[in-house]
């Protein structure tokens, strides 16, 4: 069978399997393109997506809850009655990571080196009971759960071909988790950009991540030209995500770099530091991660 031929079958097969509007799936899951379905139960939440392909469906991420795991699998049993093939985690986090074991097995599950690692380390013995105590519905969507580590762990890049899609595997250092994974579909022109740069919101900043590097990833993405951006948290755009962020970042750098030079400590950024171009940002209370963050490039650490 030729290529050409071959690459038409899998066309055929994912629209035979995904005669549902996003809309059937439930209200909140979007198409973004043919066979592409992304799931985000709020505004903040973790983004969840289902990449159909003639060889099984794709994930990635798992969903900000195992409610909305749940959620996500029932889509996919709506959409296609082939089982899930893969499950792509963009980062290390329990909100993208916790749902891994709703899809594993079948699906293998694919991350950066060192993922499994940071994943064991941060692992509770008791997440299964903190998780059902929460709710009547979360004790029901918990059940059966455990820890899903990464099958395959990559380095730097890899490229899947996967039912007649292409998927790049694009590491990200010192961004966000301890491996942080963008993924891009060349022919689609879709990018899930993890969560180095969130729409309207500010970023949780860890103390080993470097701004310095989030804009060099940010900009690395950007020249990808996707049309469609699926960043970790929040609604799907363009590349104006990355320009939001990138204004953000290097004016943090701007002020507090300023305010280093003048001889102020880090309480007294802390303290006098604003930044009122972003006040309707979410996550306010995140500032002094990002003022530590600035601080430490600003000091050259």
């Amino acid at each position: 069978m030729t290529r050409s031929i071959a690459a038409a079958c899998a066309a055929c097969l994912l629209l035979l399997t995904s005669p549902l509007g996003a809309q059937d799936l439930g209200p909140a899951f979007r198409k973004i393109k043919e066979g592409i379905y992304v799931q985000s139960s709020r505004e903040v939440s973790s983004t969840s997506t289902i990449v159909l392909t003639s060889e099984g469906p794709v994930i990635i991420d798992t969903g900000q809850t195992l409610i909305d795991s749940r959620e996500v699998l029932a889509a996919v049993k709506k959409l296609t009655p082939l089982p899930v093939r893969m499950v792509i985690n963009t980062e290390v986090h329990p909100d993208h990571t916790t749902g891994n074991f709703v899809f594993s097995p079948p699906a293998l599950v694919i991350n950066h080196a060192g993922a499994g690692e940071a994943m064991q380390k941060a692992s509770d013995p008791n997440r299964a009971a903190t998780l059902a105590a929460q709710s009547p519905e979360m004790r029901i969507a918990a059940e059966g759960y455990r820890l899903v580590t990464p099958h395959i762990e990559y380095r730097d890049k890899t490229t899947l071909h996967i039912g007649g899609r292409t998927f790049e595997l694009l590491h990200m250092k010192n961004v966000h988790s301890e491996a942080d994974t963008a993924v891009w579909l060349p022919n689609e022109r879709v990018l899930f950009a993890a969560s180095v740069a969130l729409p309207g919101s500010i970023n949780n900043i860890r103390p080993f991540v470097d701004i310095r590097d989030m804009l060099a990833a940010m900009k690395m993405m950007k020249a990808l030209n996707p049309d469609v951006v699926v960043p970790g948290h929040g609604s799907f755009g363009t590349t104006k995500i990355f320009d939001d962020n990138e204004r953000y970042y290097t004016l943090l750098l701007e002020r507090v770099g300023a305010m280093v030079r003048a001889g102020k400590t880090l309480d007294q950024i802390k303290q006098e530091l604003r930044m009122p171009e972003y006040a309707d940002w979410s996550y306010q209370e995140r500032m002094p991660s990002n003022i530590e963050a600035a601080y430490r490039a600003a000091r050259g650490n």
